[in-house]
């Protein structure tokens, strides 16, 4: 994960930097929109998980 997420990182960076604060934020938004709207219920779950998780970090239920 090391040297992935420092790739990634890299990569994140320059996308901000090639395209702007504001464009970036509003293509990330309008990305998490679509994928809201994907009818997969595995896609609804971590949604769900996620506003959850937005709203109220200390009650994320952890299942292995």
């Amino acid at each position: 994960m090391g040297i992935f997420g420092f790739i990634l990182l890299i990569v994140v960076i320059l996308a901000i930097i090639g395209m702007g604060w504001k464009t970036f934020s509003s293509g990330v938004i309008t990305g998490f929109d679509k994928a809201i709207n994907v009818g997969t219920p595995i896609v609804k779950d971590l949604t769900q998980e996620a506003r959850d998780y937005v709203n109220s970090p200390e009650q994320l239920s952890i299942s292995q």
